[in-house]
């Protein structure tokens, strides 16, 4: 059961998150990871995105390019993908996944939530043809088989389990895993 007193203090705290876009950016990471689990994906993937945005100097790419999220000091065509692992959520999921759009690479990050006290973050970075060979048994993301069929270009769906022991965890941590999002730049620059 959830005491009145903290369901209100919660729904203020969300509140005060959600109408200020803002919210969070001079705080520490887990700070601010703490407040966007308070708010749905389509708010909280815009706002972790600028903040990774400024963390490592991108631009943003106007959606109409269909060329990624960012672009990054060198020029490289990013798009990001975010999910927040928590109690009830324990996969990295990529969703609308563009294989057909102009992307050098995909960043793709899981903000761990599940034990607050042993906060972290698996910082993912995969070329495009990477990406491709990932999506084999990735799963539409929109549409029935039979639409999908007919359309050459399918949006995809694909999920990774991030729990210690899954194998597809563990290859994607020895093939992909970044220790740093600094490190993205540096690994961008020597690809």
């Amino acid at each position: 059961m959830i005491a009145d007193n903290y369901y209100i203090e919660l729904m203020e705290q969300k509140k005060i998150i959600s109408k200020n876009k803002l919210w969070g950016n001079s705080l520490p990471e887990k700070e601010f990871i703490k407040g966007m689990c308070l708010l749905n994906p389509q708010s909280y993937g815009t706002r972790i995105e600028n903040r990774i945005r400024d963390e490592l100097n991108y631009t943003k790419v106007p959606a109409k390019d269909n060329c990624g999220d960012l672009i990054s000091p060198n020029d490289k065509k990013v798009e990001v993908k975010i999910s927040l692992l928590t109690p009830s959520n324990e996969s990295l999921n990529m969703v609308q996944i563009r294989l057909f759009h102009d992307v050098d690479y995909y960043l793709c990050i899981a903000y761990d939530c599940r034990d607050i006290t042993n906060y972290r973050k698996y910082t993912f970075l995969l070329t495009h043809d990477e990406m491709v060979e990932e999506c084999v048994n990735a799963s539409a993301a929109h549409g029935t088989d039979s639409v999908n069929n007919l359309n050459k270009n399918v949006e995809l769906r694909l999920g990774i389990k991030c729990v210690e022991g899954n194998i597809l965890f563990e290859r994607w941590k020895d093939k992909y895993l970044q220790e740093e999002l600094t490190g993205v730049n540096e690994c961008i620059q020597k690809k």
